[in-house]
């Protein structure tokens, strides 16, 4: 399980913030979220930096 919606609700950003800041969908954030999709390096990168942590603190 990744550490994705603590970090998010921690900066109080939404679904629709988070896909604004990193240009990613909310639904495809949703599915990474739950659990249900991994990002690929690169995704996951994008989404750690818009949170400001790192790759190892969100999905490892």
């Amino acid at each position: 399980m990744n550490k994705m919606k603590e970090y998010r609700q921690n900066k109080n950003m939404s679904f629709l913030d988070l896909s604004l800041k990193t240009g990613i969908s909310e639904r495809y954030l949703r599915f990474i979220e739950k659990g249900d999709r991994t990002p690929s390096l690169k995704t996951a990168n994008i989404i750690a930096s818009a949170l400001n942590a790192t790759v190892d603190k969100i999905f490892l």
